[in-house]
């Protein structure tokens, strides 16, 4: 009588959570695998008992499990966890707990990563997983998408984000740290700009095409304040000394002191040893996405550094003259179509880093995401009609590689200030060792203020 009153009392408990625990096992699931039954075998003649017997059990969990054939004759059978194998010989699998946790299954007691975050299952199906926003989001995807006749824009989901924390990104696809408030207070150089063209691209003028220098890929590394300088830097020697130049990010990188390295950089220190030492070309001091050992003495000239001599076979390093920044929308397009690309900096939010095409603007969705610094070359404008509108941008060249974008670029809102990209841009004059280029740069510099 109390067996089969603690039978009921379990029969009921169990069912009022059924639900809940459809898939464990009949025989106290908790015990799968242990000895039970086998260990009566020791002690008595009989290891399992035809009918019923109650002293045919097992001590478990403070009650008992039962070895004999009435065990498994319940609703909610009392027998031991090894009755079947053991009593009649039913070697059945074990049971194999998993977790799916969206379109992954991880198996129990395994961990494995969704999308960017690590999962850990536990026992019978629980998970517990980060819960850290990732680089590839694909509800944002959708939601820009959703409004990218609005927005102007196109998103897309990039493979190379996958698995990708949002902060690794901002630290490490990024890298330029905000300018410090001496920097941003200074004075601006301003032009007299009456005639620009409604279109230019520094990339496709006939006389400077071949000496832009190609897209970059700064890897997971936040050297974007090394890369942006070095490639302006390039375009501009290369339209001066009429010969294509591609100066080394990694010689900034590894040598220019008081900066962060592949966490992040000051441009006014960057272009400080530009005016200062001076870079080899990326051939000589190739970049290798990481900050390393600087090779270059202050002594050092592109002979002693075992670098190939321009066509002009000079051996100094390629420096440039005190950077400067410019004051507007059009103080930058005169800039530009005169002397050459500039660096703009710009707050990035996350959706820039699914941008595909179109002209970017910030979304609605990630107002009240986290944000990025970052630095970046802009090469020229342009304007596009739609319908009875006209949209503005700029046409800027990232560093995070060709498969990125449009091609390596980007188009953003100009005249608005979309992002901060026209707050602070910073240009500097090509080569002011060259005696003509240094009386340019005389004149230019007595009308603005040295970064």
């Amino acid at each position: 009588m109390i067996r089969s009153l603690v039978i009921l009392s379990v029969f009921i408990v169990s069912s009022s959570f059924g639900q809940q625990f459809t898939t464990e096992k009949r025989y106290f699931d908790d015990f799968a695998g242990q000895s039970f039954c086998a260990t009566r075998s020791r002690n008595r003649e009989n290891t399992c008992c035809n009918d019923r017997l109650d002293e045919c059990s097992v001590p478990i969990a403070g009650t008992l499990c039962y070895c004999d054939e009435f065990c498994d004759q319940h609703i909610n059978p009392d027998c031991c966890p090894d009755y079947e194998p053991v009593c009649k010989g039913i070697v059945s699998d074990p049971i194999t707990y998993t977790c799916e946790v969206g379109d992954v299954i991880i198996k129990e007691f395994e961990e494995g990563k969704v999308n960017c975050n690590l999962c850990k299952c536990r026992a019978k199906g629980h998970y517990e997983c980060e819960q850290d926003e990732c680089l590839s989001d694909t509800d944002l995807i959708r939601d820009v998408n959703s409004h990218g006749s609005q927005l102007g824009w196109k998103s897309y989901n990039y493979t190379e984000f996958y698995g990708k924390k949002l902060k690794e990104g901002l630290t490490y696809r990024l890298g330029t740290f905000e300018p410090r408030v001496k920097v941003k207070s200074m004075s601006r150089l301003g032009h007299n700009a009456d005639q620009l063209p409604r279109h230019f691209n520094s990339a496709q003028h006939e006389e400077w095409r071949e000496f832009i220098s190609e897209i970059h890929d700064q890897g997971w590394c936040g050297s974007s304040w090394a890369v942006s300088t070095a490639s302006v830097a390039s375009d501009r020697i290369g339209i001066n000394l009429k010969e294509s130049q591609d100066l080394s990010s990694q010689n900034l990188l590894s040598c220019v002191r008081h900066q962060q390295g592949c966490t992040g950089g000051h441009l006014d220190n960057a272009w400080r040893y530009l005016n200062r030492v001076g870079v080899a070309d990326d051939e000589c001091y190739p970049y290798e996405s990481a900050v390393g050992r600087c090779l270059a003495k202050k002594s050092d000239n592109l002979r002693t550094m075992g670098c190939k001599l321009p066509n002009n076979q000079r051996e100094s390093l390629f420096k440039m003259g005190p950077a400067y920044s410019l004051n507007n929308e059009t103080d930058i397009m005169w800039e530009i179509s005169t002397y050459g690309p500039v660096q703009a900096t710009m707050w990035v939010y996350p959706d820039f880093f699914t941008y595909r095409s179109g002209i970017y603007r910030k979304s609605q969705f990630v107002d009240q995401k986290p944000k990025g610094f970052h630095s970046v070359r802009l090469i020229g404008w342009g304007e596009e009609s739609n319908g009875y509108q006209t949209a503005k941008y700029w046409i800027a060249a990232n560093s995070w590689g060709r498969w990125w974008g449009e091609n390596g670029f980007f188009r953003i809102a100009r005249g608005t200030n979309e992002c901060g990209i026209e707050d602070y841009v910073i240009a500097a004059m090509a080569d002011h060792h060259d005696r003509k280029q240094a009386r340019k740069v005389r004149s230019h510099m007595k009308r603005s203020n040295r970064v």
